[in-house]
């Protein structure tokens, strides 16, 4: 979806899609007797729906607003998720490499060695083998 310029399907979707969320946030505030917030979130699930089924091009402002919203709280919560991921999996793993002198790229410069190269197994040389890859 293109966020600058919606079509009205898009609008009419967005309408229905908001009146249908805000609608069970209404169901559990009446559940849970919170009768007025309730019936505060009720005006704005009319509001969608109403809009989505009659005018959906007047939700273009309201859509272009939530998509940017989104857009920044996406941003912010890679960044998060993928901070917390480095940290809590690799810095470990690197600890722990440490700790026991692993090298698994082999990046240690060793003078005796006359080359770096590691053999690998001679693969069968048959044509057919690259008609089917995966």
């Amino acid at each position: 979806m293109n966020p600058v310029d919606p079509t009205e399907k898009q609008l009419r979707q967005y309408g229905l899609m908001m009146a249908g969320v805000l609608s069970f946030f209404v169901a559990v505030f009446f559940y849970k007797a919170w009768h007025t917030a309730g019936m505060a979130l009720a005006v704005w699930v009319l509001f969608f729906l109403t809009l989505a089924l009659l005018a959906p091009l007047r939700l273009a402002p309201v859509y272009r607003a939530w998509m940017k919203f989104g857009e920044v709280v996406g941003n912010f919560n890679f960044k998060l998720i993928l901070g917390l991921m480095y940290f809590v999996m690799f810095t470990p793993m690197r600890v722990l490499a440490s700790f026991f002198r692993e090298d698994p790229l082999t990046r240690k410069i060793e003078p005796e060695k006359e080359t770096y190269w590691h053999d690998c197994e001679p693969r069968n040389q048959d044509p057919k083998r690259f008609e089917r890859q995966f």
